[in-house]
């Protein structure tokens, strides 16, 4: 009997401590993550509750003809040419267009800069802004990065 105890019973015994400790050492560990999710899930609602309307404008599905429209409230003539689409990035759809348009005063494309802020979606406008004079009209070109983020599916 003594035998058999030390055999298999006292074996089993430190067995069974070591398997205890890490399953203790496991559920500290699963509780600790718990409370950090709970902690990130809600700093990312504020966030996100903080940020709504930037959210949105990049939820907005662009479209060319939409801004052509919204453009064409500041310009004479709007010209995009698309450069390219950028889609290899995880969450975001970049289209990048040349603009060319025409306008009698400078005032115009000054307004237009100021209200792109107002456009539906994310727009950026990119460095140079060629500008040159053409008879009584501005001809002004510059290059422009429509951002939107990626549906589920993973189209635009």
């Amino acid at each position: 009997v003594l035998a058999f105890v030390f055999l298999f019973v006292i074996p089993g015994i430190k067995g069974y401590q070591s398997v205890k400790a890490e399953y203790s050492f496991n559920t500290k560990q699963h509780k600790s993550l718990q409370i950090e999710q709970k902690d990130l899930t809600a700093k990312l609602a504020l966030v996100k509750n903080d940020n709504r309307e930037i959210i949105d404008r990049f939820s907005h599905k662009f479209d060319v003809k939409e801004f052509e429209m919204f453009s064409k409230k500041y310009f004479d003539d709007v010209k995009l040419t698309k450069i390219n689409s950028d889609t290899n990035s995880s969450a975001l759809n970049i289209y990048q267009f040349s603009a060319d348009i025409r306008s009698k005063n400078p005032k115009q494309f000054y307004s237009f800069i100021k209200e792109i802020d107002k456009y539906k979606g994310v727009a950026k406008i990119n460095f140079p802004i060629k500008i040159n004079s053409q008879n009584e009209t501005l001809k002004i070109n510059f290059h422009l990065s429509i951002y939107s983020m990626m549906t589920k599916s993973g189209k635009k």
